[in-house]
């Protein structure tokens, strides 16, 4: 045997070697990608009436070892691979028994889309197809976390998302920046308080030399920054701070920037301190005619009331009602204890009435509670059973999307 043959036996050899494991790789992937179409339309199967995706994703995450109600929890997924939605599997033990559910939340964790119970053998509630319908009709596209009807008092004229502030006073607010910024707009803020709540932010900048507004540059291309246009970002950010209430809700970090609010990438800081500006006249009553004129009289150089104007610190109302700063008259000047809104401390809602409510629902404040149905009629409490499978739901979202607020 020639050296030759043995190169030649060693070639067909290694070409043998490179087909088979070819081969065995070939049927490797075709028997995963079988495996896996079998088991995505085996998920279509079981969740697709909840929420229709071209993909389930199971989540193996660490958080849900702090939820043992929470079973399983699938993402799910269009064609294009962009996540849609949540399918979660709860069961837990309640006041009217052991009760099993499986549920669609949307991709960012805020409402329900749909939900279904699962038969059991353990003798918990049952709900007949009327009922269920029932109750899909009241909660389907809520906001979660739900609770029932009952748990809010029949004084209480609404229920809002996030606790107002202490002391606002009803009206309109004004603030303005103390000098340009270095994009040479002068900024000032305005917010509408009605029922001891904000309900209307505007932030926006008058450039000094045109006399056009930042956010009429920003829509006609003449001011351009990073991301959306400044005035979408204005808005937007305005828009969450009348949800929220609070700035402090609006978690600003140390370079002036938040991440929680979709689309906003701008330096919120002058937002912020013209925002507690507003808050600070609001619980003073200062109005805007008021901090117009103030502001006039300052820019006036022969007005003797400046300097003292400027100097007296701005005065903040007692904890009493009957503050002698409040000028306001009794019927609008309402501290938010004396307002018919979810609040407050310990989920009390103080005022005439002196009505107590429960602390929490399923463990979640009354205040973070956001919507409320009526139930099936005569029977809350196979109403409130289905509801603590979707808070439960709801707790575990909340820890997995790190909500902030």
């Amino acid at each position: 045997m020639t050296r030759s043959f043995f190169k030649g036996l060693t070639l067909r050899a290694s070409v043998c070697v490179i087909l088979s494991l070819g081969f065995l790789i070939s049927c490797l992937f075709y028997t995963r990608r079988a495996n896996y179409s079998r088991e995505q339309k085996e998920y279509q199967e079981i969740y697709g009436s909840l929420l229709l995706a071209s993909e389930y994703r199971p989540l193996t995450t660490d958080v849900l070892k702090n939820h043992e109600d929470v079973k399983a929890v699938f993402s799910a997924y269009d064609e294009t691979g962009r996540l849609i939605g949540y399918i979660v599997d709860v069961a837990t033990q309640t006041a009217a028994g052991y009760i099993h559910t499986q549920m669609s939340i949307s991709e960012n964790g805020e409402n329900l889309l749909n939900i279904r119970v699962v038969e059991t053998e353990e003798g918990g509630p049952s709900y007949t197809e009327e009922e269920m319908e029932l109750l899909r009709s009241q909660i389907e596209g809520k906001r979660i976390p739900i609770a029932i009807e009952q748990d809010l008092p029949s004084d209480v004229p609404y229920q809002v998302d996030y606790d107002p502030l202490l002391g606002l006073h009803d009206g309109v607010y004004y603030a303005q920046a103390e000098k340009a910024a270095s994009d040479g707009y002068l900024d000032y803020c305005e917010i509408e308080v009605s029922g001891g709540r904000i309900v209307r932010v505007t932030w926006d900048g008058v450039n000094e030399q045109t006399k056009k507004t930042r956010s009429e540059d920003s829509i006609s291309g003449e001011y351009k920054i990073s991301g959306n246009i400044w005035a979408e970002q204005a808005y937007r950010l305005g828009n969450h701070l009348v949800l929220v209430q609070d700035p402090v809700k609006l978690a600003m970090k140390s370079d002036g920037k938040t991440e929680i609010i979709e689309g906003v990438t701008i330096d919120i800081s002058t937002f912020v301190q013209l925002v507690n500006k507003c808050i600070a006249n609001s619980r003073a009553s200062i109005t805007k005619s008021m901090s117009l004129n103030e502001q006039k009289s300052s820019d006036d150089p022969g007005g003797e009331d400046t300097k003292e104007t400027e100097n007296t610190p701005t005065p903040m109302p007692s904890d009493s009602n009957t503050s002698e700063t409040e000028t306001v008259p009794a019927e609008t000047t309402r501290a938010p204890s004396e307002i018919g809104v979810i609040g407050g401390e310990d989920g009390v809602v103080s005022g005439d009435s002196g009505n107590i409510l429960s602390e929490s629902v399923d463990g979640i404040p009354l205040s973070e509670i956001r919507a409320y149905i009526d139930g099936i009629p005569d029977d809350p409490t196979r109403s409130a059973a289905l509801l603590s499978t979707v808070n439960s739901a709801y707790k575990f979202i909340r820890e997995y999307l790190n909500w902030v607020g």
